[in-house]
C-alpha cells in the first residue's frame, strides 16, 4: 500500500467497542506502524447492522474508547455514528469523512468481519474506494474464501488476539477479573457506572 498525492494515510477502525479493550489496541497500533498511518480514528458504532444488541449506551461505548487511547497521540475517537439516528454503516461513514478530511483511507477490520463483507451494504462500492487491512484470528484457519467483487486488502503481521467484549463481559457477569485485558482507565469506568454486571 503506497503512499499517493502525499496524502495523510489515516486508518479507520469501526466496531462496537463494547467495551473496548487491549486487543483492539494492539491491532490500532500495530497497523499504525506495519502500513506507515499518521493516524487511527475510532468509531464506536450507533446501530451496527451485523451485530447483536449492544449492552453499553453509545454514550458509555464512546467515553470508554476515549479514555482507551488517551495516551497516544496518534489516535483519536470520532462520535460520527453515535450522534447518527438508525443503523450506521461504513460506506456511509466513510463518505461523511472523506468530505470533511483530504486523506487516503484504510478500513481496520476483523478477519471474522471481512469474511462476510459481501453482506455489507455497499459492499461492492466500498471495496472499490477503499484497501482493508484485516487483522488476523485464530478460527481463521487459512479457509477459502471468494468474494464476488475485488477487493484490496492485507493482513497485519501479528499474533493471533484472542481477546473478545465478549469474553469481558461474561467474566464482569460471573464476577471474575478483568484486569489486563481492558486499560486501567476503562476497568476504572466499568466497575464506576456499573456496566455488564
Amino acid at each position: 500500500m503506497d503512499r499517493s498525492e502525499n496524502k495523510l494515510k489515516i486508518g479507520i477502525f469501526g466496531g462496537s467497542f463494547d467495551p473496548v479493550h487491549i486487543g483492539h489496541l494492539i491491532i490500532a497500533e500495530s497497523a499504525r506502524n506495519q502500513f506507515c498511518l499518521e493516524k487511527i480514528i475510532f468509531i464506536p458504532a450507533g446501530i451496527p447492522p451485523h451485530r447483536d444488541a449492544l449492552i453499553a449506551t453509545g454514550r458509555h461505548r464512546l467515553e470508554m474508547t476515549k479514555l482507551a487511547i488517551a495516551d497516544n497521540p496518534n489516535f483519536e475517537v470520532s462520535d460520527i455514528e453515535i450522534k447518527k439516528e438508525g443503523i450506521s454503516y461504513t460506506y456511509e461513514t466513510l463518505q461523511i469523512i472523506q468530505k470533511q478530511l483530504n486523506a487516503e483511507f484504510y478500513i481496520i477490520v476483523g478477519w471474522d468481519a471481512f469474511v462476510i463483507l459481501p453482506s455489507w451494504y455497499n459492499a461492492e462500492k466500498l471495496a472499490e474506494q477503499f484497501p482493508f487491512i484485516v487483522a488476523p484470528r485464530i478460527v481463521e484457519k487459512q479457509q477459502a474464501f471468494q468474494f464476488p467483487f475485488q477487493v484490496k486488502y492485507e493482513m497485519l503481521d501479528i499474533p493471533r488476539i484472542e481477546i473478545s467484549s465478549t469474553l469481558i463481559r461474561r467474566k464482569i457477569k460471573a464476577g471474575q477479573s478483568i484486569r489486563y485485558l481492558v486499560p486501567d482507565s476503562v476497568l476504572k469506568y466499568i466497575y464506576q457506572e456499573k456496566l455488564y454486571e
